[in-house]
């Protein structure tokens, strides 16, 4: 439902008739020159604006936040940014680029509370469990020493898996093992930078929304490189043209066990999206192949979480998976970006 005259009044556009903008900004209404935002936590939300107005990276356009009449950044559930011009396109490298960009300015932040270590990411709101946490436990799981803690509190064992979730399972339990130490910092990265970028032409990048991680600053790059190869057309080349990066091809490695886990945790994961993600999965592990250091409690993983979430396992892709780019076949739906299984979890 689009945003109603006293929310839009409240951001001062009240004269305005909401149109659907871009699929890079999610689940949002254009409303003249501000986009409003439904949001689930005010908190969260608030903190997100605060962050995208402190920072001014090179190179990024990031929109201006807008507060409400009486100064809130969230407001009924709703928050407003301005509102940029532009549209995803297969522009890998500069996505990347723009990602090594934005997160320099992201260096200092302080981690927020809300991206937690406990076994389900993040604290269900109200008991339930959203997308938001289903991305968290997924990621946690990926960088876990145990990875069966953080999906064992969302996933039902006891469920018959679809075959293509299964088969992520078993995907993701045969790379665990190669994982090795990372010693690149962690700090205040953006999680999906494929999904939240747009251009104009020759304009500079725009990054329209942050979906925040706690990880090294690659993080970002292999995300991007794993989705658009998986989901978007582009060439297996790029993962070369990044491979500079320190520990780069163990965040690909974890990038690409984070995807597994995603598409086996979200009810709405679509099986189209497989082919890709298997793909990809296999390229990587070539890549890694014959560096495994890992054994014991890993080895786990595909028989103790072996179920699927709740539900039947058949549901569409939900509004934050991954769409594809401008025409290129789609992705798992990313909770809603890159085009693959998630956004990541936006608000």
């Amino acid at each position: 439902m689009p945003p109603t005259e006293s929310i839009r009044g409240a951001f001062q556009v009240g004269y305005s008739t909401p149109t659907r903008p871009e699929d890079a900004w999610g689940d949002s209404w254009r409303c003249d020159h501000a986009v409003l935002t439904p949001v689930n936590d005010p908190a969260r939300a608030t903190w997100t604006a605060q962050v995208m107005d402190r920072i001014r990276p090179d190179g990024v356009v990031v929109p201006r936040q807008l507060r409400s009449t009486d100064g809130r950044y969230a407001m009924g559930g709703w928050t407003a940014r301005s509102f940029v011009s532009g549209h995803r396109a297969p522009r890998f490298d500069e996505v990347a680029a723009a990602a090594l960009r934005l997160n320099a300015a992201l260096v200092g932040e302080p981690r927020p509370a809300f991206l937690s270590t406990a076994p389900s990411g993040v604290a269900p709101r109200a008991g339930v469990l959203g997308d938001a946490d289903l991305f968290a436990a997924a990621e946690n799981a990926a960088w876990a020493d145990d990875p069966t803690e953080q999906l064992g509190a969302v996933m039902d064992a006891s469920a018959v898996p679809r075959e293509d979730v299964a088969a992520a399972m078993a995907k993701a339990a045969a790379l665990i093992p190669l994982r090795a130490p990372v010693a690149a910092p962690d700090q205040l990265v953006h999680g999906d930078m494929l999904g939240c970028t747009v251009f104009d032409g020759s304009a500079d990048p725009a990054v329209v929304d942050l979906v925040p991680a706690w990880r090294p600053t690659g993080w970002s790059v292999a995300l991007t490189v794993v989705d658009a190869v998986a989901w978007s057309g582009a060439e297996d080349e790029l993962f070369d043209r990044w491979s500079h990066l320190p520990d780069f091809t163990q965040l690909l490695l974890r990038a690409v066990i984070y995807r597994l886990f995603v598409h086996a945790v979200l009810p709405d994961s679509r099986p189209e999206a497989w082919p890709g993600l298997e793909r990809v999965s296999d390229i990587v592990k070539v890549r890694v192949s014959g560096r495994s250091d890992r054994s014991g409690a890993d080895d786990r993983i595909g028989e103790d979480v072996g179920g699927s979430t709740g539900g039947d396992g058949t549901g569409q892709e939900t509004g934050r998976e991954h769409d594809g780019l401008d025409g290129l076949d789609g992705q798992d739906g990313q909770d809603g970006h890159s085009g693959g299984e998630g956004a990541d979890g936006r608000d």
